[in-house]
């Protein structure tokens, strides 16, 4: 997943737009354990990608999120 269609999902989740940038740590943006969770949820229903929320948790920053959302979807090919 690119950091745009994180961006764009979390955007459709409500997270204000000016707080997402590719170095954003990931607790400023406001991706805190409910929001991972909520966040998890939505890519397993709308994308099929399955990453546990302990694994966004683990990010430090979006760019990183990101990168661990394409890692686990390439993972599932």
């Amino acid at each position: 997943m690119t950091f745009d269609e994180l961006k764009s999902t979390l955007i459709g989740m409500g997270m204000p737009p000016e707080q997402l940038n590719p170095d954003a740590l990931r607790d400023e943006a406001g991706l805190d354990s409910l929001f991972a969770a909520e966040l998890a949820l939505v890519l397993r229903q709308e994308k099929g990608i399955r990453i546990p929320e302990e694994e966004i948790l683990s990010a430090a920053t979006l760019a990183d999120v990101a990168a661990a959302v394409r890692q686990r979807a390439g993972a599932e090919r």
